[in-house]
């Protein structure tokens, strides 16, 4: 039945969730035969659909599928063919010049081959959680809250084979965590984050003046740079970037909505994650088109800690860059999503932590956004 409707489905989000079903489906249920017969329908959703949503939800069942030498190759493809790259961000920019209200979200591969979701702005939430949520924190202050610009996002943290490229020699005594290329890297501090992001710049030939970090003389992130928010190099999110892209529109505790019974088909954290990072986009992606946006490692967020303002009535706060620019060591920087080493209270959408700059803990890894 399921199958049969996707070539009838108009509304996008129904068909996301029956491609998410569809993976539930061991061998018995849908045959390699019914597979191997829908494997053209799929490839060309993934190739031309610009839903980030319904891509990402084809790439899962792809992989579940054992599609991911296909998937490799096509995203290779992106990657090496820079008009196409360019004609499809070309494409993107002026959909949201024409009319950026109606222009819904999607998504563009980058020179890396890493996959982006661009939501137009200006957005507005709530952000935080409600006293009634289970597991709530007194730090999760419930508030309106205000990002005043569009954004584009990764759809996975940055793996050990991508942050190798330009650290080919990181290393620690921990690397055995991340046993597979296609893990998020993780150990990284935030200055290493950071660095990265500058590099990324680099790499796609933005102008120096739109990256996002100032440097010391030894090429080490010592600031971040004024008016970052309005430069079009890449960065960290920020906290409220990460919080709105994780929830994807829900309200719940988790972007799937509030039970811990389900959590372990979108997120790897205490109970399913045998104690180690596992490779990213195994488990299903939100509404948006992010993978683990919740547990396998957390994400460094841009800027410093802070408890969240109180505000009175209906009016929404400004997302705005940090006061102070320069990154101290002493100054905790938030966190964001949980990890392969948490308990489901600390993999929630509303969920803050934070850590120093320097920490280079096994579960602190990153994504990057522009």
């Amino acid at each position: 039945a399921i199958i049969k409707r996707l070539d009838k489905e108009p509304d996008v989000s129904i068909l996301r969730a029956l491609l998410l079903s569809l993976g539930e489906y061991g061998e018995k249920e849908v045959s390699l035969e019914d597979r191997k017969g829908l494997l053209p329908k799929l490839q060309g959703i993934y190739l031309n659909d610009t839903d980030p949503g319904l891509h990402a939800a084809v790439e899962w069942l792809l992989r579940t599928w054992k599609e991911e030498a296909w998937l490799k190759q096509v995203n290779d493809e992106w990657a090496t063919d820079k008009e196409k790259r360019e004609k499809r961000l070309d494409g993107i920019g002026k959909a949201l010049a024409k009319d950026k209200e109606k222009t819904p979200p999607q998504w563009y591969v980058n020179g890396q081959g890493q996959t982006f979701v661009v939501v137009p702005g200006p957005v507005e939430f709530v952000m935080g959680s409600p006293l009634t949520e289970a597991d709530r924190l007194d730090n999760e202050l419930q508030h309106k809250k205000r990002i005043g610009r569009t954004f584009a996002l990764a759809a996975t943290p940055v793996t050990k084979e991508q942050f190798l490229r330009f650290l080919p020699k990181f290393g620690h005594s921990q690397m055995g965590r991340y046993p597979e290329p296609t893990c998020p890297i993780g150990g990284v501090i935030w200055y290493e984050a950071a660095a990265y992001c500058n590099w990324l710049s680099k790499e796609e030939g933005l102008d120096k003046d739109q990256w996002c970090y100032e440097t010391n003389i030894q090429g080490q992130v010592t600031k971040l740079k004024e008016n970052y928010l309005s430069l079009t190099g890449y960065r960290l999110p920020t906290e409220a970037e990460m919080e709105y892209a994780t929830r994807a529109g829900a309200l719940t505790s988790r972007y799937y909505g509030e039970s811990e019974e389900l959590l372990g088909s979108y997120a790897w954290y205490t109970k399913n994650s045998g104690d180690l990072i596992q490779r990213v986009g195994t488990k299903k992606p939100n509404d948006l088109g992010l993978f683990d946006a919740q547990g396998n490692c957390f994400t460094w967020c841009q800027e410093p800690y802070d408890e969240y303002p109180g505000v009175e009535g209906d009016q929404a706060v400004e997302d705005k860059e940090a006061e102070n620019l320069v990154v101290a060591i002493a100054d905790s920087r938030v966190l964001r999503g949980g990890s392969f080493s948490n308990r489901a209270s600390g993999v929630r959408s509303a969920n803050r932590d934070n850590d120093v700059p320097t920490d280079r803990n096994i579960n602190l890894g990153f994504r990057v956004e522009r």
